[in-house]
């Protein structure tokens, strides 16, 4: 009998951790390769190791124990990645060949941006949670506020394809719309007709109704809507970021929404403790999303269909794909960022070839115009060096220009902390965060770069306030001085009893029902329950609100309860201090029969900033 040769087996390809369901690649690779999902628990069975491709989400949130099973011979699409420059960076370091795979989102983000401000405006989400019959909403607390579409101007701060189609939705619904380019001189988009263009930030907030984050995260865009734009925001303002949590001073957005001064916010994937309290997520005007605003079924099915793609082209020519990103803007953004950390790295090269050979030759003031034409032909011969390296190292590029953007905010929020302070100490300080930071991998400084960001926003100068701050207070409490003089607008207090040992705290009677004082023994100062924001109405009087109960304010009802209902003001809500912070009594303005005796301890005071900062 003839032998009968076995036709090789099909090449594998594995899905990890995004495509449980791979009916769609099976049929579309049939014949071409094989598909198969490898759960996380399934690891060690080898399916990893024996793949020809690996599609995933993001190679950053893929387990330590996943990414020590991929290897170099592996194509690794990358399906729709929140955060490419980190993955590709990570993908440079572990030695991998990473490729993006994205489409167009800018559809999705609009209608997100218009859905939140829609359930902001009409008050949609707290509606729906509250069985009320037909009359018995109208009046009440959770109709305030509720404002129509037409006629309010939209600000929109970016000019990316999601800024553009928001502003088609937007004259839909007869609203005027203001846009600005963070990126002002560099690129020309054509907005609608209707749209005004604006030329600066601030004239922007103080004429917009709602506001909305588009611009792409660099130097110039970090924290580019800070404590001091916000002074000129429109009160009784909107405002929705679907980009980066690093646009926005979270602290000052923060503050904003505890005074009133905005109206409302919504936020796609926000960052940091301060927005993870639970007095935060019960504010009634707070919409927080998973970083949901760019997805739907479609984009998911477009994104599958250019992985599809990619995997035919490499299985069947051989030929190794690139980045498949059908977003121009993020390809013209990708090119303007690599273009200018190729021209870094050459500018770097050149300096460090020029040094080398400089410190072979001492240059003295008799020599120095001879050896100067052999030092120009040396620097000449160096920049054909890093030309024809820059070449050779074009295979590595990609990591090194998604690392750079990240390196590029550290370097810039260095700049600005060494340009405030001029301490001796606190450059040795930066020069051993430097130093530090160079001992890191590249895989921690990419993981880590948005921790150390937010760490270093905080100048010298802050830091060598804030001690003295809280020395000033704990020294101030030990004086018998009266509470108001001692207090300031903005500190956060606690109160404890006087009568026994417990703190005063705010609750809700029942779950979803109204909320009151009560005072409790097994608390601590720490919990969000019992901590109050003085908020002075006169020189004599203040106001307490509730970090627990959404910023509502302290008053007494009339049947003689301390609660907390409305958040604004009126003579129920007046309180006078009386006495020293040891011994403090609370007395109504409406009622002088309804006396708190409370001890004072302050937990946060308010610089000069308006930012409200803890002393512990």
């Amino acid at each position: 009998m003839p032998h009968r040769n076995n036709p090789a087996p099909l090449p594998l390809v594995v899905t990890l951790n995004c495509i449980d369901d791979c009916s769609l690649e099976l049929e579309s690779l049939a014949g071409v390769a094989t598909v198969e999902h490898v759960p996380l628990s399934r690891l060690a069975d080898g399916k990893i190791e024996s793949a020809a491709a690996v599609l995933l989400h993001s190679l950053a949130y893929l387990p330590r124990a996943a990414q020590r099973r991929l290897r170099a011979y592996h194509l690794i699409l990358c399906l729709g990645s929140a955060d490419r420059a980190v993955d590709s960076a990570l993908a440079a370091d572990l030695g991998l060949r990473l490729v993006h795979v994205d489409t167009s989102r800018a559809e999705e983000i609009a209608d997100t941006v218009m859905a939140l401000f829609l359930g902001l405006l009409r008050r949609t989400h707290l509606l729906s949670r509250h069985a009320l019959s037909a009359s018995g909403w109208l009046g009440s607390p959770l109709c305030r506020g509720m404002r129509r579409c037409r006629g309010l101007v939209l600000g929109i701060v970016g000019i990316s394809a999601s800024a553009r189609s928001l502003a088609t939705r937007s004259l839909a619904f007869k609203m005027s719309v203001l846009y600005f380019d963070a990126h002002a001189g560099k690129r020309k988009v054509k907005f609608p007709p209707a749209a005004r263009r604006m030329d600066t930030l601030n004239d922007l907030l103080a004429a917009s109704d709602l506001i909305s984050l588009h611009c792409t995260l660099t130097n110039e865009t970090m924290q580019i809507i800070n404590a001091e734009c916000l002074q000129h925001v429109k009160p009784g303002a909107f405002l929705v970021n679907t980009g980066s949590s690093q646009l926005l001073d979270d602290c000052a957005v923060k503050q904003l929404l505890i005074d009133g001064t905005l109206a409302g916010c919504a936020l796609d994937g926000a960052e940091g403790p301060q927005w993870m309290e639970a007095w935060v997520k019960e504010m009634p005007n707070v919409l927080i999303l998973p970083r949901s605003a760019d997805y739907s079924e479609e984009v998911w099915m477009e994104i599958r269909e250019k992985a599809i793609s990619i995997l035919q082209t490499f299985f069947i020519d051989g030929i190794i794909p690139k980045n498949a990103m059908s977003d121009v803007e993020e390809e013209s953004e990708v090119e303007n960022e690599s273009e200018q950390s190729d021209q870094q790295y050459k500018e770097n090269a050149l300096q460090i070839i020029v040094r080398e050979q400089t410190d072979d030759v001492h240059v003295t003031p008799d020599n120095s115009q001879k050896k100067g034409g052999s030092l120009v032909k040396e620097s000449s011969s160096s920049q054909h060096q890093v030309s024809s390296l820059s070449q050779n190292t074009s295979a590595r590029s990609e990591g090194r220009r998604s690392r750079s953007g990240k390196k590029a905010k550290k370097r810039h929020t260095r700049q600005k902390s060494q340009q405030k302070s001029e301490d001796p100490s606190a450059v040795e300080k930066e020069g051993t965060s430097q130093r530090d930071d160079t001992a890191m991998s590249g895989t921690d400084q990419a993981l880590s770069s948005s921790s150390e960001d937010s760490r270093s926003r905080k100048t010298p100068i802050e830091s060598m306030q804030e001690p003295t701050g809280a020395q000033v207070i704990k020294s101030s409490m030990k004086l018998s001085g009266n509470c108001t003089e001692l207090l300031r607008d903005g500190y956060v207090i606690a109160l404890y009893a006087r009568d026994r040992p417990a703190l005063h705290v705010s609750r809700q009677r029942v779950k979803g029902g109204g909320w009151i004082m009560d005072s409790m023994s097994n608390v601590s100062k720490r919990d969000p329950a019992a901590q109050f924001l003085i908020i002075f109405r006169s020189k004599d009087t203040i106001g307490l609100r509730s970090l627990a109960a959404g910023g509502k304010l302290l008053q007494i009802n009339r049947r003689m309860e301390f609660v907390f209902a409305s958040h604004s003001f009126d003579v129920w809500e007046n309180w006078t201090l009386e006495g020293s912070l040891q011994e403090c009594r609370l007395v109504n303005c409406r009622n002088p029969s309804a006396v708190l005796d409370v001890r004072v301890e302050v937990l946060a005071t308010a610089g000069e900033d308006g930012v409200t900062r803890w002393l512990e």
